[in-house]
């Protein structure tokens, strides 16, 4: 199993008055790191994915745990895991570190979508897509059946 990792220095832009990173910029450093994962890792950037093949992978839900505030000039190393893979959805485990000490933790489900011309409607993870992802996931005994509760999703 591999873990994709990226680093990542916490900039003035992602603070508040306080000094520490405003939380919802951990969203976009969040986003940053599944794009990079796509494009980087499974060999299928965004634009590629969005534009050309009209898939789209929103989130459905999400859980975090906000451990240590980060600062300005931290540079946080976030690390990526699949940790279920089903027919449409996947789930993600995610943490950042720095210093040897974990800021946040999350765990986010995403969907596999068709990006049709009257909106969005779920679709099975591309073949492709899928084979990419299994190299990161934790155990492989969390896929398929281990994942019918959410292949409706």
């Amino acid at each position: 199993m591999a873990r994709f990792v990226r680093s990542c220095k916490v900039r003035f832009e992602d603070c508040d008055s306080a000094g520490i990173v405003f939380y919802p910029n951990y969203f976009l450093m969040l986003n940053r790191l599944i794009e990079d994962w796509f494009s980087d890792a499974l060999g299928v950037p965004w634009g590629i994915m969005h534009h050309e093949r009209k898939l789209g992978v929103p989130t459905v839900s999400m859980q975090v745990a906000f451990k240590k505030a980060s600062r300005l000039d931290d540079v946080l190393e976030w690390s990526l895991e699949v940790r279920r893979l089903g027919t449409r959805s996947f789930t993600l485990g995610v943490s950042a570190t720095s210093k040897g000490e974990e800021r946040i933790s999350i765990e986010t489900v995403l969907v596999s979508v068709n990006l049709v011309a009257d909106g969005v409607s779920s679709g099975d993870i591309p073949p492709d897509i899928r084979a990419g992802m299994e190299i990161y996931l934790v155990d492989p005994a969390a896929s398929g059946c281990a994942n019918r509760l959410l292949r409706n999703i």
